[in-house]
């Protein structure tokens, strides 16, 4: 049987990002085969539609084949979300266009989501320039059927803000202006609440993402996500408890408030002859290993995600981690006991063990690549009609069967001159 759960993400697209010229599309819903029931959950709904959905999922590809790119839209569109980066008049900062086609390179980034959330289905879209927001709307499947919570009317004018329309089924809502680079969304996190559009707004902004390709989180100096370990002591015995197990050498850490931030002093035991003396040294966080400063970050993410049932999206997830620790964090998403909410677990890896049969299904496999145009495609292993469940995944992926991998030529070409015997 299934466990029930009620939040869930479970389609999203994105077009005219970075490298995904064309439609990025990408769906933790299911295929038809009954393998490996337990990486699925069921999710409730208030419409009786209950929906079924993957657990985790995992994205391979060569280098700069685009894995990065769909990380670093969710990341850049949740801060976007929590008014984070974007200022009244400033050029929207998520607005990455494709730059290799004279058609795409002004063109707007168009991006929806369709997701669970307090057992409402929702569908969010939105379309943006370099300087103001083309489009928004949020939809609601209370029912099973359509329902229109807003649209924003986008003003052909020089003012500095647009009108928003709402639905009928919020007629008591009066229409207000929004700032053209503003998500109207974000307005509904805490200045205007309104049920449900409040509860879609919570969950996009409740998203984790663990960003490898960001500064911060490859000092292990995540300063959110220090902030929020700091504010929630219960959290800390669990992390520690994680690191030693993850066999890091970290006894325990301390955290201490700073005018700048939350500091971090990792605490190691003392020995004595082989034995131990009773003692710790500690240690600035930033002489760690960057492995277990990246296992550090990407634990207090696995804690937020696990307690809120968000879904957590990882970026190069084998990054200076051992094959056995990356395979210990999808053993954590896998286990009904320690992932009680059906946290989804989304991830980028170059990490080929983890392409085992015996555990991850087709549908949870996707994989990037970069054509000679310099445009990415996702795909999936469910696309590949040949494909068994019990196909040797990593075996035929090494093979190049299904593509994902980085086209190698000749080294005596590159080394060797020619006529050189």
């Amino acid at each position: 049987m299934l466990k029930i759960c009620t939040v869930m993400i479970l389609n999203l697209e994105f077009k005219n990002y970075r490298s995904f010229k064309g439609t990025c599309s990408f769906t933790t819903e299911p295929s038809s085969s009954k393998a490996k029931i337990k990486n699925l959950c069921e999710v409730e709904t208030n419409a009786k539609e209950n929906k079924k959905a993957l657990k985790i999922s995992l994205i391979f590809g060569a280098n700069a084949s685009g894995k990065t790119n769909i990380i670093k839209f969710l990341y850049g569109f949740r801060r976007w979300v929590l008014n984070l980066d974007n200022r009244v008049g400033e050029d929207i900062g998520l607005y990455q266009p494709f730059k290799f086609d004279s058609r795409t390179a002004d063109a707007p980034i168009e991006f929806s989501m369709e997701f669970i959330a307090q057992k409402v289905r929702y569908k969010y879209a939105v379309s943006f320039t370099r300087l103001q927001i083309a489009s928004e709307s949020l939809v609601s499947y209370p029912n099973g059927k359509q329902t229109l919570l807003y649209e924003r009317i986008v003003l052909l004018t020089d003012t500095e803000s647009d009108t928003i329309k709402f639905g009928s089924s919020l007629s008591s809502s009066k229409p207000f202006n929004v700032f053209k680079n503003q998500l109207l969304i974000s307005k509904f996190l805490k200045d205007t609440p309104c049920g449900p559009i409040t509860s879609a707004a919570k969950y996009l902004a409740d998203i984790v993402i663990s960003n490898g390709f960001h500064e911060d989180t490859m000092l292990g100096e995540d300063k959110e996500m220090l902030r929020w370990l700091y504010s929630h002591p219960d959290n800390k015995k669990l992390l520690a408890e994680f690191l030693a197990f993850a066999d890091t050498g970290l006894s325990d850490f301390q955290l201490s408030k700073r005018i700048d931030g939350v500091e971090v002093t990792s605490l190691h035991g003392l020995y004595e002859d082989g034995q131990s003396a009773g003692k710790t040294v500690d240690l600035p966080l930033k002489e760690e290993s960057f492995g277990t400063r990246a296992l550090f970050i990407i634990g207090c993410h696995i804690l937020q995600a696990l307690q809120n049932g968000s879904p957590f999206f990882i970026d190069e997830m084998d990054s200076g981690l051992h094959s056995y620790v990356t395979k210990l964090i999808v053993d954590i998403f896998r286990n009904e006991r320690i992932n009680k909410h059906n946290a989804q677990l989304v991830f980028t890896t170059h990490d080929v063990n983890l392409l085992d049969q015996n555990t991850i299904r087709k549908d949870q496999v996707w994989f990037t690549e970069k054509d000679k145009y310099g445009v990415s495609e996702l795909f999936s292993l469910s696309d590949f009609e040949d494909v068994r469940e019990e196909t040797l995944f990593a075996k035929w992926y090494l093979n190049n069967k299904f593509g994902g991998v980085p086209s190698l030529q000749s080294l005596e070409k590159l080394f060797v001159e020619d006529g050189e015997n």
